[in-house]
């Protein structure tokens, strides 16, 4: 995949004006296990369908994997003014495509506040200067707007339409050069 300059050294907690992510832990599994069992939260992903809560532990799982496989992965998104895990965002390796996904999810009582944009700005920061990676993509169901509309706040641009795991996506990148032509100002005023 993509080179990470840095990855052995990344940081395992990032902080924003009103989140803080943190690498994923078991003990999330309850609060995780309500975020998939809604089914408006998954209706635009690759399994459309609500999850269990042992399918859930299964999921879980595999974002832990991937931190202790890739030393970065999805971190749980937990609202600092109430301390409560409101989702998840990150970095995930996508082998078949030889890119570095960003991605997030977020519970429904959460969306429309920005925190969605306000972690993929961070993360963002931190996959460019932190690790290093010259690229980023992400990739929506093309019916979900308000997941393409977070893409391009963060400066994403489309690419194309791809099929992957039997389902049509929206292809978006970013790298590194874009990131950097884009002025503090405008990064801040997203938030």
């Amino acid at each position: 995949f993509v080179s990470c300059g840095s990855c052995r050294n990344s940081m395992r907690e990032i902080e924003t004006r009103r989140l803080q992510l943190r690498k994923p832990r078991e003990s999330d599994l309850e609060d995780l296990a309500m975020i998939y069992q809604d089914p408006k939260v998954m209706q635009y992903r690759a399994n459309p369908n609500p999850i269990s809560k042992s399918e859930t532990q299964q999921k879980l799982q595999q974002l832990i994997h991937h931190w202790n496989e890739y030393n970065f992965g999805r971190w749980a998104i937990v609202e600092k003014t109430t301390g409560k895990f409101i989702g998840h965002a990150g970095l995930e390796v996508v082998s078949v495509l030889n890119e570095i996904e960003i991605n997030y999810l977020l519970a429904q009582a959460q969306w429309n506040q920005g925190f969605a944009t306000e972690a993929g700005i961070a993360i963002a920061a931190f996959a460019f200067t932190k690790l290093e990676l010259s690229r980023l993509v992400a990739l929506a169901n093309p019916d979900n707007l308000a997941s393409r509309r977070v893409m391009e706040k963060l400066g994403m641009r489309y690419e194309k339409e791809i099929e992957l795991y039997d389902h049509d996506w929206v292809y978006y990148s970013l790298n590194r050069d874009q990131w950097n032509d884009l002025s503090s100002e405008s990064m801040r005023s997203l938030n």
